[in-house]
């Protein structure tokens, strides 16, 4: 099953079909929606290229995940390369000429699929099982879609050369909205349980979409005031609900959801795009290990994970301070371990390009992560020290970008280096070799959806805690969350504006998650753009130690380390939703664009 689903999808040639009437007979030297689909194996086989729309490790040679560039619009992470700066911290964003994700192509495919299932031959079921994978994979864009724009077209059939639709303005959100949830709704009913076999769409997978649909637009529609939020955040509560009781456990391991050869079947894994050996393969298990893995974490994200006793860094009693980078990850949710590189320093044998041996310094400090991550990760996985692909050895961590320790690979800005995909199941790697799967639908948010769900309806209590909080914590070795002992003084650094149980209920989403891409999304969703307009730090250092190379914020000769970017203007609220190509007002001048862009 391996590979079922892939980055490139090639459609297989239809079987082709005639009617005997010879008035009616269709050219037998090529198809036509006709003669293709008529079977189920025909849809199935048309279906397996809607499925390359999903997000994965990028198969034709980029580095950086889609999930990742989006998460780096956010207070989580920043692009670490020299001179960037985020277009919307920047205030840079411009109204594109043409692109800018305003494309319905997609939408097309899979309305063809959908305008052809009552033609067919099969029977009723399966008509509406095809029926329910075309409006899955038609919400899953739309969601997209109505995320970055808004109102947006609504395009229920293939259009012709002189359908109305060509030239008619945007669609009204909520009409578009509450067709995706009609839609979803049928698809759960009518879709087979399970698929067309182990890791396709199925009523699991259906219910997830659902999930993180509706938390999605109840929530905008409650933070940006449209109304109308809770059918939204009830039909995320109710699937989400139906999904835990499905799926009682999770992978044991958080890295292995991230760093598995095939994910395909695992507890808690809804759906995952697969990689193969020789049919299509990413590149992830190289570049995180090498010079061009521009992926930093700020400290923002790093001080949001809690301690081991399950308080804020703020009020915790076992948070031993961010003067030091030993100490600061000491006690600390096994998440930050995994996502973060934990800080070491080792003494390299035979020279520090090329040494693949290495003994401790001797200071107990040095090798504390070290045997930290020993015991929580098998060799092939993230136990240190950390090689490049080619398995030579990196001396310590931080290792900055502007003064490393020897090794050019492996580096930072902030000192805080992603590391979410590394492992070692091979070293001398070349590009476009590695086949760990990517996690599409996963339990980790599933149990976060229905968190913040239920918070928003009014329903979160400890039981629901223990159903979805906890069990996260659990795998974190975390103490659990006592709903009754979050109030006003639990976090210190809470935004005021928002609940303290919320606020828990998004630090718990906020780290499950990190690095998957919800991050900047979720931002806008709560209408909280002011949060990416802090200066990205990272760790404090002493200046001298680094011959007062770095850039430290305010200054100093010692302090948190940043980009020498400067200071962003920060968030304008037209960035809430992004602009409508130039392009597309020419080519149909019914169409508005978004408040605050130029047409």
């Amino acid at each position: 099953m391996k590979n079922r689903i892939k980055y490139l999808f090639v459609i297989a040639i239809f079987a082709y079909s005639c009617n005997k009437n010879f008035l009616d007979r269709y050219p037998l030297d090529q198809q036509t929606e006709v003669t293709a689909f008529k079977t189920y194996e025909n849809f199935k086989t048309y279906s397996w290229n809607l499925y390359g729309y999903f997000d994965g490790f990028p198969a034709d040679g980029n580095y950086l995940p889609k999930n990742i560039e989006e998460e780096q619009y956010s207070d989580n992470m920043v692009y670490a390369f020299a001179g960037y700066r985020s277009p919307y911290a920047f205030q840079t964003l411009i109204e594109p000429a043409s692109g800018g994700d305003w494309d319905f192509s997609y939408i097309r495919r899979v309305n063809l699929l959908i305008d052809n299932v009552e033609q067919s031959v099969m029977s009723e079921t399966d008509k509406a099982h095809w029926r329910s994978v075309g409006y899955f994979f038609r919400a899953l864009r739309y969601l997209d879609l109505v995320a970055d724009f808004g109102d947006v077209p609504w395009i229920d059939h293939v259009l012709t050369d002189i359908d109305t639709l060509l030239y008619a303005g945007r669609t009204s959100r909520n009409i578009v909205t509450t067709n995706m949830l009609s839609d979803l709704l049928y698809a759960e009913e009518h879709i087979k349980a399970n698929g067309d076999g182990v890791n396709t769409i199925n009523q699991q997978v259906v219910r997830a979409l659902i999930s993180r649909f509706g938390l999605f637009e109840g929530t905008w529609r409650k933070y940006h005031q449209l109304g109308d939020a809770d059918k939204y955040l009830e039909a995320s509560f109710n699937a989400s609900v139906k999904l835990i009781s499905e799926n009682p456990t999770l992978m044991s391991n958080y890295d292995d959801v991230f760093n598995s050869e095939d994910l395909a079947g695992k507890p808690g894994i809804l759906l995952a795009k697969q990689y193969h050996t020789d049919l299509v393969m990413h590149s992830i298990g190289r570049v995180v290990r090498t010079a061009a893995w521009y992926s930093d974490v700020t400290r923002d994200a790093v001080e949001s994970y809690l301690c081991s006793d399950g308080k804020p860094i703020s009020t915790s009693d076992v948070y031993q301070g961010s003067g030091s980078v030993y100490a600061e990850f000491r006690n600390r949710d096994r998440r930050l371990y995994y996502t973060v590189l934990p800080p070491y320093k080792v003494r390299l044998l035979g020279g520090t390009t090329n040494s693949t041996t290495w003994e401790h310094t001797g200071n107990a400090a040095d090798r504390e992560y070290i045997d930290t991550m020993n015991l929580l990760s098998p060799s092939t996985a993230k136990q240190l020290p950390v090689s490049n692909f080619a398995g030579y050895l990196a001396s310590g961590v931080p290792n900055f970008r502007q003064r490393n320790n020897g090794q050019g690979f492996i580096v930072s800005d902030l000192g805080f280096y992603h590391w979410k995909y590394y492992h070692r199941h091979s070293d001398n790697m070349a590009l476009l070799t590695s086949t760990t799967d990517f996690p599409l639908f996963r339990m980790g948010e599933v149990l976060v959806n229905h968190a913040e769900a239920a918070f928003e309806l009014g329903r979160f209590d400890q039981g629901i805690a223990d159903q979805t909080v906890n069990r996260l914590r659990a795998r974190g070795n975390v103490a659990p969350m006592t709903v009754s002992g979050i109030d006003g003084a639990f976090d210190a650094a809470r935004d005021i504006d928002v609940d303290p149980l919320l606020w828990e209920i998004r630090r718990e989403r906020r780290v499950e998650l990190m690095g998957d891409g919800f991050r900047f999304r979720d931002i806008k969703r709560w209408k909280k753009g002011t949060y990416i307009n802090n200066t990205p730090l990272g760790i404090w250092v002493d200046n001298a130690n680094y011959n007062n190379v770095l850039t430290i914020y305010g200054g100093g000769p010692v302090g948190y380390v940043m980009q020498s970017i400067g200071e962003p203007p920060g968030w304008l609220d037209k960035y809430y939703l992004k602009p409508i190509p130039l392009n597309q007002f020419v080519l149909n001048p019914a169409l508005e664009q978004n408040v605050g862009w130029r047409k």
